[in-house]
């Protein structure tokens, strides 16, 4: 998983959720723990999964999927915000519309990961 923004605050344990817009033909699994593509697992909770700081590049942590979820991205609370390693909701928004640019709606559906690095 890339976490070329925020990578610093998994490696510290600041962060330990991230949101990921939802792909065309993704949806959740009937329990709940996985995000399937059509019959292809892409997500489970409980697996491991590199930290990359950016695409095609070498993992330098491993962190365990712990709970999923869908929401708004614009739903976020305080406390989420926290969680994702910023010190506020605003923080959190401002940077969303800075990677996300044009496509920063805040209607948009997201996957909420939680997570916590692995041993």
């Amino acid at each position: 998983m890339i976490f070329a923004y925020t990578l610093q605050q998994v490696l510290l344990g600041d962060k330990w959720q991230t949101r990921r817009l939802i792909k065309p033909g993704q949806q959740l699994a009937e329990d709940g723990r996985a995000i399937l593509n059509g019959q292809r697992t892409v997500y489970r909770v409980g697996r491991t999964y590199a930290v990359q700081p950016g695409r095609r590049q070498k993992g330098v942590a491993r962190i365990v999927l712990t709970s999923l979820r869908k929401e708004r991205v614009g739903a976020i609370s305080e406390a989420d915000a926290r969680a994702e390693g910023f010190p506020s909701r605003e923080a959190f928004l401002a940077m969303w519309r800075l990677i996300h640019g044009k496509d920063a709606d805040l209607n948009s559906e997201v996957w909420v990961f939680e997570f916590e690095l692995a041993p």
